[in-house]
């Protein structure tokens, strides 16, 4: 006869703590939080510590439930304090950790885990929480913790996330031991801030420092967009071969930014082997390929791929969308094109301006201005810069000038510090032998401040310089 035996109940806090750290499940988290309130142990700072950090792990579900552990909790020290703010963090709820550190200046001091979480708050909360952000760096400065890498990453990815790239270099090159994570969340800012030059300057930096930091999945994810948008063509080829030196796994991530950069290289068919190899093609592998054929004029190859994402079941995005109308565009296929645009009501995906100016520069290229003017007045909300950008783009290259003049007058209010804009007007003006009209558009952007912008050229540096 088989026995059962049934384990002890735990009598102090040392073993509630021990059955926290092996139980998350909600169901058995509220049982092991009914039998801490009746051994009257919930006031523990142990236990308190351990029922919020469990409750907040369970996301946005439990962050209230932790809340009330934390508000019955009559000695709140700092660790305390911080598990209540990381789980606010983690359950997607930045505003609530800010709030809580308001009131937790004045309850407990902050060490580096404290402002770790609040500059992360600060990132995750986005538009508006700039001034705050800087508040708060101003206080690590204060604390003493600031170049603390902990710390310091926060800060860097805070500041790469509003855009202040000189602000997060500063941060950086404080950072007295920096780890993986630090040259990641530099190099990601630069490159996702349009810096590709400066980001791929950064691996070369990292690369030189050796075995003590080597470049991770993160790093390379971040750096392939850069190396695409500089050209960086050693750089490109440099991480494919550490991927397949190191074994690290070919991700959607990873491939997409692959192929995005062989592409870039006029690699096509190297772009297509990496494709090819990817065992799980995600939406992001497909779309990556798919503007990889339309940024060199494929579309035809590109609409195949996207009706072989479709046939693999594989639902397109709005993203998706714009790449395969975009490749239809510069592939000439105008019924193609607006075919793939009606098919967006069969996927339930929002049109928007994006979608629109794809659609009028597919009938723009075509020579179907009337077409593309048709399509921009039945827009069901105002069109925007882009969809009139692309009208312009359309009337200069066929040379309508009262088509142009139409979409430049909307444009010189939507966008009036566009320089191109001008450039563009001007240019048509200048062809069509009407000079005061060009001077006159000249001399409007000069008295608003427009600067034309200056021709660059980039030129690769050597990684081991």
């Amino acid at each position: 006869m088989q026995r059962c035996y049934s384990k002890p109940r735990p009598k102090d806090s040392y073993d509630y703590v021990s059955l926290l750290q092996y139980h998350g499940d909600p169901r058995r988290l509220a049982q092991i939080h009914s039998r801490v309130i009746t051994s009257g142990l919930e006031c523990d700072r142990f236990v308190a510590a351990g029922l919020v950090a469990r409750y907040a792990a369970l996301g946005r579900a439990g962050v209230a439930a932790a809340r009330q552990v934390f508000d019955r909790a009559p000695h709140r020290d700092s660790f305390l304090w911080n598990v209540m703010l990381r789980g606010y963090a983690r359950a997607g709820t930045p505003r609530e950790a800010l709030a809580l550190f308001a009131r937790s200046r004045a309850a407990a001091a902050g060490n580096r885990y404290t402002y770790t979480f609040v500059v992360k708050a600060c990132a995750a909360v986005g538009d508006g929480a700039g001034r705050v952000g800087q508040a708060v760096h101003a206080l690590t400065v204060r604390a003493g913790v600031e170049p603390d890498v902990f710390v310091g990453n926060a800060l860097v990815a805070f500041y790469a996330r509003c855009g202040d790239v000189a602000m997060a270099r500063k941060v950086f090159d404080g950072v007295t031991e920096k780890d993986v994570v630090s040259w990641n969340s530099i190099i990601a800012g630069y490159a996702q801030n349009g810096h590709s030059d400066e980001a791929v300057a950064l691996l070369r930096s990292m690369l030189r420092r050796g075995a003590d930091c080597r470049p991770d999945h993160v790093t390379l994810v971040a750096v392939l967009p850069a190396c695409a948008a500089s050209g960086a063509v050693r750089e490109g080829l440099w991480t494919h071969s550490y991927v397949v030196s190191t074994a690290i796994v070919m991700n959607a991530a990873l491939a997409s930014g692959l192929i995005a950069m062989y592409a870039a290289c006029g690699r096509l068919d190297i772009a297509r082997v990496v494709f090819e190899r990817v065992l799980d093609r995600t939406q992001a592998v497909y779309t990556s390929m798919i503007q990889a054929y339309g940024s060199h004029g494929q579309g035809v190859e590109a609409l195949d791929m996207f009706h072989q994402m479709l046939a693999n079941g594989i639902a397109p995005d709005g993203i998706c969308f714009v790449s395969v109308l975009s490749a239809c565009a510069h592939g000439g296929l105008v019924d193609d094109g607006l075919e793939v645009f009606d098919m967006m009501d069969d996927h339930r995906v929002e049109k928007r301006q994006v979608h629109y100016a794809c659609v009028v520069d597919l009938l723009g290229r075509a020579g179907q201005l009337s077409r593309a003017l048709g399509v921009v007045e039945a827009m069901p909300f105002e069109p925007g810069r882009d969809v009139w950008g692309a009208l312009l783009g359309a009337s200069r290259l066929h040379g309508d000038i009262e088509l142009a003049e139409r979409a430049a007058e909307r444009l010189l209010v939507l966008d009036p510090g566009n320089a191109g804009r001008y450039a563009a007007l001007a240019q048509m003006y200048d062809d069509a032998g009407r000079w005061d009209d060009a001077s006159t558009v000249r001399t409007m952007m000069r008295d608003r401040g427009v600067n034309k912008p200056l021709a660059s050229s980039i030129v690769e540096g050597d990684m081991d310089a």
